[in-house]
């Protein structure tokens, strides 16, 4: 799943390709008002029983699979499998500080189980897509900032974009191509910590051709 990294809570939607219960039919596979017929090839025993010289050999019937009864009707949409494989919607909580190939666990959202058993759970890949603007290092996250000659002779202020919407940056006079500033906790929420990290703004000199 591919997210824009940002420091505040999300609740994103994903379909991922998992199987569910037929519930129409409880999940059992068959049409209602089927009735299972004892299998005769296993007599009801689910299993088959073989002689080879001195031992006896016992396996799976292969005609029930083991269940001991046979029905002849089965249900037209999972074709007695119980389940049904498809797309499902679910949401899933991205908190802040995720980065990429970091995994989610979503409980209970994987595929049903046939036998009507707890479902399994759902494992959501995350790839966080690149910014246009800002760059991202840990929890710190970097800006560039472009001045003209006079700002940077002269000093001044400029507008600089953050995560959280434009703050005035003062300029220093003299300032040179490739210095800095630190502006402190503006950067992204660490993962399970009440802490942010920096933003750096890295300064461009425009020079008129």
């Amino acid at each position: 799943m591919l997210v824009r990294w940002t420091p505040l809570y999300l609740v994103l939607t994903v379909a991922p390709f998992s199987s569910s219960l037929v519930s129409l039919l409880g999940g059992s596979g068959v049409p209602p008002g089927t009735k299972p017929e004892t299998c005769r090839r296993c007599k009801g025993s689910g299993v088959s029983i073989s002689q080879t010289g001195p031992f006896t050999l016992q396996t799976t019937c292969p005609a029930c699979k083991g269940t001991g009864k046979i029905v002849s009707s089965f249900c037209k949409s999972c074709k007695g499998n119980r389940v049904l494989r498809g797309p499902k919607t679910v949401k899933v909580d991205i908190m802040p500080g995720v980065d990429t190939d970091e995994t989610l666990k979503v409980y209970g959202s994987g595929g049903a189980d046939p036998e009507g058993n707890r479902p399994g759970d759902l494992y959501v890949v995350l790839k966080v897509r690149e910014d246009p603007v800002f760059r991202r290092e840990g929890s710190d996250i970097h800006v560039d900032a472009v001045l003209s000659i006079t700002q940077a002779i002269l000093g001044g202020t400029i507008q600089v974009p953050t995560l959280t919407g434009d703050v005035v940056v003062k300029v220093r006079a003299g300032t040179q191509p490739g210095q800095k500033v630190v502006l402190k906790k503006k950067g992204i929420k660490g993962r399970n910590s009440f802490s942010f990290g920096d933003q750096f703004v890295h300064f461009n000199v425009s020079i008129p051709t």
